[in-house]
């Protein structure tokens, strides 16, 4: 199995493996098996039908699903709502999201290479959409998923180049966390040397957030991935340094150290919070297949949710419930405590 390592329709196009899995799992008339809660809440599906789901957004009783492109017809995925075991596309919305977050009735959207904003929900339809950010100079690497901070600026995880899985991207900004304000002004590099920043969540009175990031899988060792907290003046050590410990010790020397180190392999990708737990959907896992785990703040990882038919990705928090979605499309729900 492969894993999502790179950016953008490559990110995507690395699932195509696994896609096929996705495909016969979720091909009966049943669907795909629930996967189970280890602590014996029940788990429901709260739609189907949003392939290679990617993050999610909540406004009052509506859950947004973003989705990559669709690995099993090569078209584009997009915003869909999901609620009563299906799944409806949000019409004339951007064909490809990595990264969502609502705000004073907006819904901001990072599509790769902008960030929009949807404006105007009237439960079915946005009215309105407006540009955020973008950056139009050749090598831009693009976003994956976005937060908001409780200053009210609007983080984002930049995406990795293949070009440079070894190497210092010289694209400026790069291999970085950044932030910026809800009109895309006063643009900030926050945290740098990050592989692939993934998804960003902000536990209960923190400051800053907490980022999925993932590591290399070819050219040697893997690495462990990583969680890490994005400070401003942050530098994690990419390219140079990719804990690999003890053989990088001088390497490593001067960096931040990452809050949190998971599995090689493991591919942290959702991360959603409530109080001070951390909740985050593995790729692939800890060692018996795609997971969704809760720790602390400090780590020490344990399953949530386990037995799912295809690997996760997109991992949401809202009222108390996790929202995970996986490559059958499918999207469940389960209460976390």
């Amino acid at each position: 199995m492969r894993h999502p390592r790179t950016f953008g329709v490559a990110l995507l196009a690395a699932l195509v493996a696994v896609a096929s899995l996705a495909l016969v799992a979720g091909s009966g008339a049943a669907g795909p098996p629930l996967p189970k809660a280890t602590n014996g809440n029940p788990v429901e599906v709260v739609g189907t039908g949003v392939p290679t789901p990617t993050a999610f957004a909540f406004a009052g009783q509506t859950v947004f699903a973003g989705s990559g492109p669709n690995e099993q017809s090569g078209g584009p995925g997009g915003l869909f709502t999901v609620a009563d075991g299906k799944a409806t596309k949000v019409p004339n919305t951007p064909p490809i999201v990595f990264g969502l977050a609502w705000k004073s009735n907006k819904l901001y959207v990072s599509t790769g290479p902008t960030i929009v904003a949807l404006e105007g929900w009237n439960g079915t339809a946005f009215s309105k959409e407006k540009l955020v950010y973008a950056n139009k100079k050749k090598g831009f690497p693009g976003f994956n998923g976005i937060a908001f901070g409780p200053e009210g600026r609007l983080y984002a995880g930049l995406a990795l180049n293949p070009k440079y899985d070894h190497s210092a991207d010289p694209f400026k900004p790069s291999q970085a966390v950044v932030s910026m304000t809800t009109a895309g002004k006063g643009f900030k590099v926050v945290a740098e040397g990050l592989r692939q920043p993934f998804q960003l969540a902000f536990p209960k009175g923190s400051k800053y957030p907490y980022v999925t990031v993932l590591g290399q899988d070819k050219g040697g060792k893997a690495p462990n991935d990583e969680i890490v907290v994005a400070k401003p003046g942050t530098n994690y050590g990419f390219p140079d340094c990719t804990w690999i410990l003890p053989k990088q010790e001088k390497a490593c020397e001067g960096f931040d150290e990452p809050a949190i180190f998971m599995p090689p392999h493991s591919s942290p990708m959702g991360i959603g919070t409530i109080g001070n737990t951390l909740y985050v959907s593995l790729f692939g896992g800890t060692g018996k297949g795609p997971e969704v785990v809760e720790m602390s703040t400090k780590g020490q990882p344990q399953p949530l949710l386990t037995g799912f038919a295809a690997p996760v990705i997109a991992l949401g928090v809202n009222g108390g419930s996790i929202y995970v979605g996986d490559l059958t499309g499918s999207i469940y729900k389960v209460a976390a405590k």
